[in-house]
Parts: structure tokens; C-alpha cells; sequence
């Protein structure tokens, strides 16, 4: 499946460019595509539904080529999405670029140069090193016992030199990286002319391969929007943020998406655990009257919460809960290393300031949100479980009247896309939306 190219601003950058899908039977070129239809039989083939999806990629790829390798790792996505036979548009943004002095980062190239220092021992004779080390010697002094010049002349000045130098190229490196705002208006940027280039893009194609004939207006199919991994992320963000769309002519997220898609999303940059936990309890009003008499009740047992949460709310309140409880019960996952993260994609100063859109879902569009995300995240391990927090973040929105659906797929982080359980859950769901979102959208 070969996607179209294009670039949404006139810099002609591969970092602000964006894909699309079509479905192998619908194409363009495909001969039930070129079919002239009436007016009645458009109105009686109901648009493609297009999904437009933010790339993730570590929030990193401010240049083409560190960009590349995670745009075709992230390409199986896209074409998981067309396969449903809906259109799927894959949206890039410039990234940031790896800070050079964090504690994340300087331990990695500190590994990297050891394993390079190993490599080079077992190709290079020992004439070579020493070579080297008479060149450091004459920099650093006669090489004699007690003198800088002999320890400079050991190998780990030399592995010290080598760490010291990839530092430097990494700070050089990250000349013109973007922030987090540029990553925002990239996307908001690549929806405004996606919504402009409509009628050129063949976006009104309909499901029987022909194209709408009686013009723009009410003949858009279903528009989905998403992410996946950090694209989920910088998604979640402008979807909270209406004012990026009103600066663009853009209706309002509610209005201009029929649904939300996420797949593995980082949708939390910061420890957020106990704030979540808090607002679940407070958010049911039956469940804070039943945790506060279960602590002034010592002799109170769980099958008798249950039976007042029974006896005061709806099954679905319910539900929300006892899940409350139980994660209120169990451990937070860890941020060592998810902090870390963060610190060494935007640095020190900017970390904090990066949104968490857990700590505001109230503020995620009112449609429908698919939440696809993975059972074992990173292999099993817990270590990055603070990022993909899309369980939570789907029992908050059902919490405040927002239709949300989470599905877990057998599948890490890495190797979801290519999953066939997920083309599985995309076929599902988006039929679904389908059949439950599927109206003449006037504009």
C-alpha cells in the first residue's frame, strides 16, 4: 500500500508532512473510482469515513532522517486503519531532539561509548591504541608516573574523550529542534489544510468508489481524530484546547470530529495516580458516601458497600466504583524513568510545563473515544506505565457523561501497530462509530 505525500506548509519539510491511506479497493485510480454517477445514487452512498491520526515518535525528529525510521516503523498503523476501509491520514509534526545534558541521555551515551570503546578494542591492533595514546601523552604532558600525561594515556581518558565529544555533537545536533508549541500548531497547522484541500484530496470518495457530485456541503463522511504513542499525546492536547482551532476557521473539536482515537497514547506526563484516584471517588456521589461510611465504620465489610452503591446508583456508576476502589488500592506505577524521559526530550526548565491531558481530561471534546491500548506496555514491565494511563483516562470521561471505550490488546508498545488483534479492534470499533455517529454533518 503506497500512500500519498504531502506537505501542509510551503517549507516543503518531510517533519510537516502528511500521508494518506486509502482502502487497496477504493483507490483513486481504481476503476469503480472514475464511474460517473447521479445525484440520487451520491446520496445513497454514504462518504468514507477518514481517520486522521498524529504519528508518534517519541516527540523526537526535528530532522528527516532521525524522523524516517519511526515514520516507517508507525506506517503499519495507517495502513491497519485503511484496511477497515476507511481513509487514513498520517500526520508528522517536527520533534524535539534529545538534551544532551540530562541524566537519562548522559548515561546512554555513556553506555554507548563504552560499547563503541569495545568494538573499536577487538578490530583495532594494539599498535593503534597506543599510537593514540603517545598523541594524548604529547597533549597531556611527558606520560611519566605522577603526571597528568599518564593518566590522560590510559584508555579511560580516552573513553572520557570520546563520551565528552558525543555530548558536544548531541547539543549541536539539537540546533532547531521544536518545542512543544510547534509540535501543537504542526498538527493544528497540517487539520486547517487537510480541511481546506478537502475537494482536491478526494476526501469525499464514497464507499461504492464514487465521488460526491452535488458539492461541499453535508457530503463529509465520519472524521475521526488521533494518535498514536507521543502523537496520542500532542492529539489530546489541542483536542483540549479550542482556541488552536477557532485561530484556524476550525469549528470546535466537538464539532469537527465525530470521534477520538487513540492507540497505545501517552496521555500522562507526570505522576497523576492520587489526583485521578481523588477525583473518581468525588466524582460518584454514592461512592463518597460509602467510602466515608466504610472509615467511620470499622466493622463495615466490601460486600456491604457494594450492596449500598447497588441500592443508590446505576449499574454503570457501579461499575466506575468498584474500579475506584480497587485502584485506589493498588500501586501507582512508577515515574522514575518516565520523568526522566520527559526531562530528556524537552529538558529541565520545559518539563514541567508540558501538558498531562489526564489531569485535564474534563476537557476533552464531548464525542466518543476509543481507547486501544496494550496489555503489557513495555514487556511486562512497569517502569513506563505512568505514560499509558488510557484505563483511567476512559473510566474519568464515562465518569462526566463522555462515551469512552477501552480495549486492552495482547500486544507491548512496540509491536502493537502490526498486531493483528489490533486491525482486529479497528474494524470493530470504527464500524461501530459507523453505525452510531454516521450523520449529514452541515458546515
Amino acid at each position: 500500500m503506497r500512500p500519498e505525500r504531502h506537505y501542509y506548509t510551503a517549507s516543503g519539510l518531510f517533519e510537516q508532512s502528511l500521508d494518506i491511506y486509502r482502502p487497496a479497493q477504493i483507490s483513486p485510480t481504481s476503476p469503480s473510482a472514475s464511474t460517473t454517477k447521479d445525484d440520487d445514487d451520491d446520496d445513497h452512498a454514504p462518504p468514507l469515513t477518514v481517520v486522521a491520526l498524529v504519528v508518534g515518535s517519541a516527540w523526537l525528529g526535528h530532522r528527516s532522517f532521525i524522523y524516517s525510521g519511526t515514520s516507517w516503523w508507525n506506517s503499519r498503523g495507517p495502513m491497519a486503519v485503511a484496511d477497515t476501509g476507511c481513509i487514513c491520514v498520517c500526520i508528522r509534526h517536527r520533534g524535539s531532539f534529545m538534551k544532551s545534558f540530562s541524566i537519562l541521555t548522559s548515561a546512554f551515551l555513556l553506555v554507548a561509548s563504552a560499547i563503541a570503546m569495545a568494538v573499536v578494542d577487538v578490530l583495532l591492533d594494539e599498535r593503534y591504541w597506543e599510537s593514540l595514546e603517545d598523541v594524548i601523552v604529547l597533549m597531556g604532558g611527558d606520560g611519566s608516573d605522577g603526571d597528568a600525561g599518564g593518566w590522560w594515556s590510559r584508555r579511560g581518558g580516552i573513553f572520557l574523550l570520546v563520551s565528552a565529544s558525543g555530548l558536544a555533537l548531541m547539543e549541536l545536533g539539537g540546533y532547531g529542534s521544536a518545542t512543544f508549541d510547534d509540535m501543537q500548531n504542526d498538527v493544528m497547522d497540517a487539520l486547517a489544510w487537510l480541511d481546506a484541500n478537502y475537494d482536491d484530496l478526494d476526501l469525499f470518495r464514497k464507499e461504492d468508489g464514487g465521488s460526491s457530485t452535488s458539492g461541499r456541503i453535508g457530503k463529509r463522511g465520519l472524521f475521526v481524530f488521533g494518535g498514536y504513542s507521543s502523537g496520542g499525546h500532542v492529539a489530546a492536547t489541542v483536542t483540549q484546547n479550542a482556541t488552536l482551532w477557532r485561530n484556524r476557521n476550525l469549528p470546535d473539536p466537538h464539532v469537527h470530529c465525530d470521534a477520538i482515537l487513540y492507540i497505545s497514547p501517552v496521555l500522562s506526563t507526570r505522576a497523576y495516580h492520587d489526583d485521578v484516584i481523588r477525583k473518581k471517588i468525588t466524582s460518584l456521589p454514592s461512592l463518597a458516601s460509602s467510602s466515608s461510611s466504610l472509615t467511620s465504620s470499622s466493622g463495615a465489610t466490601d460486600s456491604a458497600l457494594e450492596d449500598e452503591t447497588l441500592s443508590t446508583s446505576s449499574s454503570h456508576e457501579v461499575f466506575l466504583s468498584t474500579t475506584a476502589l480497587a485502584s485506589a488500592s493498588s500501586a501507582p506505577p512508577p515515574t522514575w524513568l518516565t520523568d526522566r524521559v520527559v526531562r530528556a526530550v524537552f529538558g529541565h526548565r520545559a518539563a514541567p510545563g508540558i501538558p498531562s491531558p489526564i489531569h485535564t481530561y474534563d476537557r476533552s471534546p464531548p464525542v466518543p473515544h476509543i481507547f486501544l491500548g496494550c496489555r503489557y506496555e513495555m514487556f511486562g514491565l512497569t517502569w513506563l506505565d505512568a505514560f499509558f494511563c488510557s484505563s483511567d483516562f476512559s473510566e474519568l470521561l464515562n465518569g462526566v457523561g463522555v462515551e469512552s471505550r477501552y480495549r486492552a490488546i495482547r500486544s507491548d508498545h512496540w509491536n502493537i501497530l502490526g498486531s493483528a488483534e489490533l486491525r482486529s479492534a479497528l474494524k470493530e470499533e470504527l464500524g461501530r462509530i459507523k453505525q452510531e455517529c454516521r450523520i449529514e454533518k452541515v458546515r
